[in-house]
């Protein structure tokens, strides 16, 4: 009986080890000019740089531990493609399409309708705008409603 319950225990599928769930660290873009880039999330969503030694490269405080990572090298526009984006929250849109109106950067929907806001089907307002180099930003906030 000994030998038939090894035999099973050989025979069966190896079981899943046990692994800790991921969690974002870092996301990297890459910029013509990092310093222009590096301003832009300043000055639009109020990101704080982090301290890094490395001279071609700018870090930002997304919050929650994860940072955001600036490098430098990009050469070509960054092909235009909505459903490819970084998505931010913010306490209030108007703030930052004020913002970006004042800037002149142009802000769309998901449709690609400029300087039109779009609500979620929970209430969540979002917009849709391009970093200094064409990176898409999705950006939300609570529309009005207190965050839980």
């Amino acid at each position: 009986m000994m030998l038939v319950s090894l035999l099973l225990l050989l025979a069966a599928p190896p079981q899943a080890a046990s692994v800790a769930p991921a969690r974002v660290e870092h996301v990297a873009i890459q910029a013509a000019d990092i310093d222009r880039s590096a301003a832009f999330y300043r000055e639009a969503f109020g990101l704080k740089l982090v301290p890094t030694p490395l001279k071609n490269r700018r870090w930002l405080d997304l919050g929650n531990g994860v940072l955001l990572h600036i490098l430098d090298g990009r050469v070509g526009p960054k092909p235009s493609n909505r459903m490819e984006h970084l998505a931010l929250h913010v306490e209030h849109l108007e703030t930052l399409t004020a913002w970006l109106d004042r800037h002149g950067m142009p802000w769309t929907n998901l449709a690609g309708e400029p300087g039109t806001m779009q609500t979620r089907f929970d209430g969540v307002r979002q917009i849709y705008v391009q970093d200094p180099d064409g990176n898409w930003l999705e950006v939300s906030d609570n529309g009005g409603k207190v965050a839980p």
